[in-house]
């Protein structure tokens, strides 16, 4: 019986040593992932905001192989149109980037509300 109960004492301070180790490990905070952030580049990336259904900026000149990323702030559902590509639409917070290969200048609309115009010049 007196074995039983040693064990048994054992047992519980063992138990009891790991509960404290875990529960005091990481302060008893959760355990939280670490998230990727992505550098922005502001030699080569650039942005345009979708606000009170304009594009602001309205033109912009840029390089050849940077990224232009419009971001939608306004509660209306937009598109970025160009010639050659039409953005899907892009609910508040949403946002849309497209890297320009080619010098030129491309004009821009929304495809929802045309009225909305804007320019990128690549150089």
């Amino acid at each position: 019986m007196k074995k039983y109960l040693t064990l048994l004492l054992i047992i519980v301070f063992a138990a009891s040593l790991l509960f404290m180790g875990i529960s005091c490990g990481n302060g008893g905070a959760p355990a939280v992932e670490e998230e990727e952030v992505t550098e922005v580049n502001s030699e080569t990336d650039h942005e345009v905001i979708i606000e009170n259904f304009a594009f602001n900026p309205s033109d912009l000149t840029i390089k050849v192989g940077d990224t232009v990323t419009w971001t939608n702030n306004d509660g209306a559902a937009h598109t970025v149109k160009m010639d050659t590509f039409e953005s899907d639409n892009l609910s508040k917070g949403d946002s849309f980037s497209f890297t320009f290969s080619d010098a030129g200048a491309f004009e821009f609309i929304c495809g929802v509300h045309p009225s909305m115009k804007g320019k990128i010049i690549v150089e």
